[in-house]
């Protein structure tokens, strides 16, 4: 006579235990019969083994909450230095005084290691800016180093995080490579009067979950307030 009985598999009794979470409340007596593997603290029951999985999840869920509380702490932070920043740029009188009071207070206020400003013109005549030791400088709207940037351009907003080799060293020269997380800013649109980046050594300092709201809204003030100096066209 055969035998008709069916061997359960593993997958079976957990699909059953998932669907009967009770099933060791209602038969206390088959927990008896289980064995559980030994640890250097001994064996241990299967409520505490479900709570040191519990608390691996709480522990994972409160620092995705602390992250959230961080970056939001962050983003206020920046919304306020920002604000002043615009502030004292549109003070600026002259172009000789805006131009290194827009790299200095950059750097300080974004707590920054390096800033670059790469100033755009599409005419014949390349124009001329006041001398100053700040990293600025002058390229034409259709340099061929400038391709490696078209994408980060051609978004017309804010982007946070990591760049290329080749970026950075167009951007940072001598020290593109301790630059290890930027902020690039374009400068207005239609047309673009140039890129302003802000660079740290700090690969965590500028990250993709930084608000970009008010990175935009300073992008946009600084491109006001150089464009009186601009003749993009001539």
């Amino acid at each position: 006579m055969g035998d008709n009985q069916q061997k359960l598999t593993a997958e079976q009794v957990k699909k059953y235990l998932a669907k009967h979470s009770n099933f060791f409340l209602q038969h206390a007596d088959a927990i008896e019969t289980l064995q559980l593997s030994d640890s250097p603290e001994g064996t241990i029951s299967l409520t505490q083994r479900q709570n040191e999985r519990l608390q691996v999840k709480n522990q994972q869920l409160h620092q995705q909450l602390q992250s959230v509380i961080d970056n939001a702490r962050e983003n206020a932070t920046l919304q306020t230095r920002v604000h002043q920043l615009c502030l004292r740029l549109l003070d600026a009188p002259t172009l000789e005084t805006l131009l290194p009071l827009l790299m200095r207070e950059l750097k300080q206020e974004f707590n920054a290691d390096e800033v670059a400003l790469r100033w755009f013109y599409a005419g014949v005549k390349k124009p001329q800016l006041p001398e100053t030791a700040e990293n600025i400088v002058v390229q034409h709207v259709d340099a061929d180093d400038l391709r490696i940037f078209d994408k980060i351009l051609s978004k017309q907003q804010p982007v946070c995080g990591r760049l290329s080799k080749a970026q950075k060293t167009l951007l940072f020269d001598e020290h593109s490579e301790k630059v290890k997380s930027v902020v690039c800013l374009p400068l207005g649109h239609d047309p673009c009067a140039g890129l302003l980046a802000i660079a740290s050594y700090d690969e965590g300092r500028f990250h993709a979950d930084m608000g970009t709201d008010y990175l935009s809204f300073l992008g946009e003030v600084a491109m006001r307030v150089i464009r009186p100096y601009h003749d993009y066209g001539k």
